[in-house]
């Protein structure tokens, strides 16, 4: 199956800033026709293993205490578009404990634009660098600022197959641009709860990394590096 050719996530670093565009506008672009000299091929797990054929081919395999419930595809106005490979860890009343995202992007054919940032906090998973940040922040505020971007579209596909998660999660994020001419990308997310380190992000009101912050921080990062596996 071939990819529409992919984009970005909310919270990647970027140089071009696409204009915001309405949900119904989001959802055409996501039904345009791929174009013909567009060769990227979409990835597919295979029990907990996802595989991506080129840019990159990689295999990333995921710990069994997670489920893949499916994948979001999504689009940023005709400048790139993308993929969501979603797993998660709930509970049987369907409460998301942890989630884990691979997302797949390339810009489209049409477009000049590149990723262009640089990788100033490097984090090594299987031979190559990804630039690493972890972040505790408001799901449902960062959905309010984006409506229609990757995290609302994520919502709703968790809300339609019944899962629930909470707003104010805690973020472990890789990010690579995935080839040489810096047209496709791959970023991981972790996601865990602030509530399961009994805390509310109005305990952290201040903007500084207290050493409770940094701990839960730390905390998440590990649990996110044990829970995946990245081959080249």
């Amino acid at each position: 199956m071939m990819l529409p050719c992919l984009s970005s996530s909310q919270h990647a670093v970027r140089q071009w800033r696409p204009r915001r565009v309405g949900l119904g506008c989001l959802i055409a672009l996501m039904l345009v026709a791929e174009p013909t000299n567009c060769r990227h091929r979409l990835g597919r797990v295979e029990g907990n293993t996802f595989i991506s054929p080129d840019n990159p081919d990689i295999r990333v395999s995921v710990d069994r205490r997670f489920q893949y419930i499916g994948s979001v595809p999504f689009a940023i106005e005709n400048v790139a578009r993308g993929n969501r490979y979603i797993f998660v860890q709930a509970n049987p009343e369907m409460h998301i404990q942890r989630m884990f995202i691979i997302q797949q992007e390339a810009i489209l054919p049409s477009s000049d634009e590149v990723y262009r940032y640089k990788i100033t906090a490097p984090a090594k998973l299987g031979s190559f660098d990804y630039q690493h940040s972890v972040i505790i922040y408001d799901n449902d505020v960062n959905i309010r600022e984006e409506p229609g971007k990757e995290a609302d579209l994520t919502q709703r596909f968790l809300a339609v197959r019944g899962y629930v998660l909470e707003p104010q999660l805690v973020m472990s994020r890789f990010a690579r641009p995935a080839d040489l001419e810096r047209k496709h990308e791959t970023i991981f997310f972790c996601f865990e709860n602030l509530s399961s380190y009994r805390h509310k992000l109005q305990d952290f009101l201040d903007g500084s990394d207290s050493p409770e912050k940094q701990e839960i921080k730390q905390k998440v990062d590990e649990n996110c590096r044990n829970a995946f596996q990245v081959t080249h």
